[in-house]
């Protein structure tokens, strides 16, 4: 699975991925920052997912940090 169409096609994934969750968030940011007509439970809805999200990340990052200094196969070469 690692010629070229496949990473092309990978990459790509991975860029509208990236776009759509930046545009998401950018919606988000102005619906609290801006929009006065959104409610409260919308604004505090939001805010609790995104936060939810961010600090997921962060657990499984730190956990991909930790696992790393024990992992045994990282010197072996392909």
């Amino acid at each position: 699975m690692a010629d070229k169409p496949s990473g092309i096609t990978g990459g790509l994934g991975w860029l509208l991925f990236v776009g759509g969750v930046l545009a998401l968030v950018g919606f988000a940011i102005y619906a609290l920052a801006v929009d006065d007509e959104a409610p409260v439970y919308i604004k505090l809805g939001v805010v609790a997912v995104y936060g939810g999200l961010a600090l997921l990340l962060l657990s499984v990052l730190r956990q991909q940090l930790i696992a790393r200094k024990t992992d045994k196969y990282k010197d072996v070469q392909r």
